[in-house]
């Protein structure tokens, strides 16, 4: 009996629909001695204020009563009535017919066909916070807000867990914990099967894998030493490119016995040309032309032009990258 749905009466209609809607502050118990009893012979067996009512996230009115447990009833419940400042019944609720000796009661919650502005509250009866108030007027707010990070990225400090966030680093995850990321992924169309991503994973960092196809997915790739830019045009969303170098170029003047002037990545070992200078210093452009044959060695070295490593890279910081799961 934790949530029922009530029935506004033509004067509540006029009242929830008006200014007067924050009178409607008490509810009232209808009931009788017994469970099967007829309809005419029902009454009022008990009143009080209600604990709060409020438009819930979807716009629904919503009352949430507390049933006294400390008290004990002969009558079987009916009906429960919310009344305004009148006594005139607003909205009327058929429940379960149950009895209510003491021990038994708690929160209800009625939701009414009377729409408004989600969130509002209309009316308070203390200043504690029931659970079904809770959940429906101030956390639904918060979980819709996580939900709509789902996918977000992002580049962290912190190489540890963090609340809502996962590591980027090709995990696998359960498709029921985390059924808004696996929805999120679906949706983009970025997930493949896992045979393909682990055939290659360099080429598949960006996508998420189906898992075991069943009950888990994993997770793109983040760590594998790519940077992400915003798709140009020509490459498809989610494609990773191989790595590339712009090109370099260099010239070699060569006739035997002289080799000319090496640039760019070009360097001859200057046996037979002074390193490109001629005797008195002037350089020598271009090799001379001679019959005699002797060899000398010229090398292509790209490390006197740029700089180069073991990898490529531009320029580069290292943090750890993580992806909103759309909850914590």
């Amino acid at each position: 009996m934790s949530t029922l749905q009530a029935i506004p009466t033509q004067h509540g209609i006029d009242i929830l629909n008006s200014e007067l809607k924050n009178t409607v502050t008490k509810y009232r118990l209808i009931g009788a001695l017994t469970h099967d009893a007829p309809s005419e012979s029902l009454y009022s067996f008990y009143e009080n204020t209600i604990e709060t009512s409020y438009y819930d996230d979807n716009g629904v009115l919503t009352f949430i009563l507390n049933l006294p447990i400390e008290l004990h009833f002969d009558e079987y419940l009916h009906q429960i009535h919310v009344l305004d400042s009148s006594n005139q019944s607003v909205i009327e609720c058929s429940t379960p017919k149950v009895a209510l000796p003491k021990g038994i009661g708690g929160m209800v919650t009625l939701k009414a066909t009377v729409s408004g502005e989600a969130g509002e509250v209309i009316f308070k009866h203390s200043e504690f916070v029931t659970e079904t108030e809770l959940n429906e007027l101030h956390l639904a707010p918060i979980k819709a807000a996580l939900a709509n990070m789902v996918g977000m990225i992002g580049e962290f400090h912190q190489s540890g867990e963090k609340p809502a966030w996962v590591d980027l680093k090709g995990g696998e995850l359960s498709r029921t914990t985390d059924k808004l990321l696996w929805d999120y992924a679906v949706a983009a169309g970025m997930v493949i099967t896992q045979a393909t991503k682990d055939a290659d994973p360099m080429t598949h960092a960006m996508k998420f894998g189906d898992g075991d196809g069943a009950t888990t997915f994993t997770l793109p790739n983040h760590h594998l030493g790519h940077y992400v830019r915003g798709n140009p045009n020509g490459v498809n969303h989610g494609e990773t490119q191989g790595d590339a170098i712009r090109n370099i170029m260099g010239e070699q003047s060569i006739c035997s016995p002289y080799m000319g002037r090496s640039t760019g990545a070009f360097r001859n070992d200057g046996y037979n040309t002074n390193n490109g200078m001629k005797p008195d210093g002037s350089p020598l452009n271009t090799a001379p032309n001679t019959s005699t044959s002797t060899g000398e060695v010229f090398y292509f070295d790209a490390s006197r032009v740029v700089p180069t490593s073991n990898e490529n890279r531009p320029y580069t910081a290292n943090l750890s990258i993580k992806i909103h799961r759309g909850w914590m």
